[in-house]
């Protein structure tokens, strides 16, 4: 006798609120929302606070059609507050919060900046809440972003396994993948400055589940990248554990897929979803700059 998995079902409400100063369509049941119509460079405060809520509510919204320099990138960005420490880049040249990730038509590896499930840089004390990524140069096909919904995976596991869950500290470190990549490439991973290695390599203890700071929203808080293990448990114990949580989260069925055009401006919330960067683009261009905003320690 066997139990037949069936796929998750049940209440996905990534429908668009009624707006007044912008237009939103969802892209997928899960989450996700493009902005219609609007430019980024001329959103009234109004305006902007509306893009503030659906960004909150479908976890990643998109704009296209948009023509912007790094200063209105970062400019724009700004309005979101703070910008987060970076731990690999010291940005371009003459906008320092503007990261570039460039990958030239003929490199190739395995080892792709960002393609593994994960939530961005949540070995620091105070990890990013925001980031937003434009794109200038994209390939005729391959590399997509994907995005997974981590507070709707919270909501579809049993109570008995959430109950199990919320007093839980993740431990994540940049470490592992570092190794990983260093023995993929053959070449160590780069981080802007010695300090801010040896910060990543040590990590922080988080929430396994965390509440949103703004919508009071739970949702899991753990990756295939950074998350080395659980407080308290061995490593046989945590492993398990982790891999299922991340397999829950990265099912197809709350995921939404971003294929990139030039003039694209991403942002996601990265207290509530995961995303992947495929590695598929071999023999093509792509170049994209990315802003992360600071955030408060997981609660």
């Amino acid at each position: 006798m066997f139990e037949v998995r069936l796929s998750p079902h049940g209440r996905f409400d990534n429908s668009a609120r009624a707006y007044r100063h912008i237009r939103v369509e969802p892209i997928a049941a899960a989450m996700g929302a493009q902005v219609v119509g609007s430019q980024i460079a001329d959103l009234t405060d109004a305006a902007f606070a509306e893009v503030q809520d659906a960004l909150w509510r479908h976890k990643m919204i998109v704009f296209a059609d948009q023509t912007i320099t790094h200063a209105d990138h970062e400019a724009f960005s700004a309005r979101f507050g703070d910008f987060a420490v970076d731990a690999y880049t010291q940005g371009v040249e003459g906008h320092r919060n503007v990261h570039p990730l460039i990958k030239e038509a003929d490199h190739s590896s395995k080892a792709l900046f960002g393609s593994g499930w994960h939530t961005d840089s949540p070995f620091l004390d105070e990890p990013p809440s925001v980031t937003i990524l434009r794109s200038v140069e994209v390939p005729p096909y391959g590399g997509d972003t994907v995005w997974a919904n981590s507070a709707l995976a919270y909501r579809m596991l049993s109570p008995a396994m959430q109950d199990m869950l919320r007093p839980l500290k993740v431990h994540m470190s940049a470490a592992a993948n570092a190794a990983t990549q260093e023995k993929v490439s053959g070449k160590p991973m780069a981080f802007a400055t010695d300090e801010r290695r040896n910060a990543a390599f040590q990590g922080n203890f988080h929430p396994l589940v965390r509440t949103h700071p703004v919508t009071g929203e739970l949702a899991l808080y753990v990756d295939e990248v950074y998350a080395v293990g659980i407080e308290g448990m061995t490593w046989e114990e945590s492993r398990p554990l982790l891999d299922f949580l991340t397999r829950h989260i990265t099912q197809h069925a709350f995921t939404c897929r971003l294929r990139w055009r030039p003039g694209m401006i991403a942002m996601w919330d990265n207290r509530a979803a995961l995303h992947l960067a495929a590695n598929d683009y071999d023999g093509f261009r792509r170049e994209m700059y990315r802003t992360t905003m600071a955030g408060a320690r997981p609660v």
